[in-house]
């Protein structure tokens, strides 16, 4: 299957994003690590599409004005908002209760598609998408203890309503002809403007890469905890960027928007298993309970319709 790459990287490597947002976000500001962290993607990629094209001889074709557009759009939606609304969220919202609230992105996938597609949403479907999301509650139980706080909640489904919605526009948005090359668009441009929101917000001043003063007084250099968050954002930058972000892309472009959207309901499960491996998290009957009603979601979601092979066959 040729979405099973894609596909698995989406849900192996985002799921593991979650513990690298905590880690960075503990000691670096939500916004402008996002920022460094698309900035430097996305350059990354554009001067490896610009390289790899006059390395194959072809002519190098500068994305158009259309383009940029497109992918300033696209990149506010998906990067900016959706990730970086999610990070911000993060900083008073536990991993369990934005695991919950991304976890609509497939909803607001399949209902902008039946808007702007006419999708038909079908019975498997419907029923796919509730119990996914009743899946991840059982997964993450966010609401045992006290309520989350509303303004973060508000803000990461918001950045789940525009993450959703973004990923409808991308199958319709003009691209450069390079693929990867629509992917550093958009990273630059979510890059900027999350550089931008972050200055206006006063985070440059409370960046966490000024000296640490030891006892004595001196400047000792960065504490272990904003070693860590560094080491996150690198990682975020080569697997959560580089690697996953562009897995995705494809996807959009090549799966069905249902089928793309299921990663949602797998990168809790992810989270949860590496926290079991990496950090001797306990794994109980309710986690396993999750499991399994998120993979009968994601086979609803996932399996081939009727109309599917209809449309194969013409």
């Amino acid at each position: 299957m040729p979405l099973f790459g894609p596909l698995l990287i989406v849900y192996v490597v985002w799921g593991s994003t979650y513990l690298a947002m905590k880690v960075a976000v503990g000691h670096l500001p939500p916004l402008t690590l996002n920022a460094v962290r698309f900035l430097t993607a996305g350059l990354i990629l554009y001067a490896w599409c610009a390289w790899r094209r006059r390395r194959t001889g072809h002519r190098w074709k500068r994305p158009t004005a259309r383009e940029w557009r497109a992918g300033a759009i696209q990149g506010l939606l998906l990067p900016a908002a959706g990730t970086g609304g999610a990070t911000w969220a993060e900083q008073e919202l536990s991993s369990g209760v934005a695991a919950l609230l991304l976890a609509t992105i497939p909803l607001w996938i399949v209902i902008g598609s039946r808007v702007v597609d006419k999708e038909r949403i079908s019975l498997p479907v419907g029923l796919g998408l509730l119990a996914g999301v009743v899946g991840v509650a059982v997964l993450v139980n966010p609401f045992g203890g006290d309520p989350p706080d509303p303004l973060s909640a508000a803000v990461a489904l918001g950045g789940a309503l525009c993450w959703g919605l973004g990923s409808v526009y991308g199958r319709h948005a003009p691209r450069p002809e390079q693929p990867l090359l629509a992917s550093a668009v958009e990273m630059l441009c979510a890059g900027a403007f999350l550089a931008v929101l972050g200055g206006v917000g006063g985070e440059f001043g409370s960046s966490a890469f000024s000296p640490v003063v030891g006892g004595g007084g001196a400047a000792d250099g960065l504490s272990s905890e904003a070693m860590r968050s560094v080491l996150a954002v690198a990682y975020l930058i080569v697997f959560g960027s580089l690697i996953a972000y562009t897995a995705y892309e494809w996807l959009l472009q090549h799966a069905p928007p249902r089928i793309t959207g299921t990663y949602a309901f797998v990168n809790p499960i992810v989270a949860v298993l590496l926290g079991w491996w990496l950090l001797d998290e306990q794994v109980g009957p309710r986690t396993l309970l999750a499991g399994a009603i998120i993979a009968v979601a994601v086979a609803l979601i996932v399996l081939p319709r009727r109309e599917d092979h209809k449309s194969d066959q013409h």
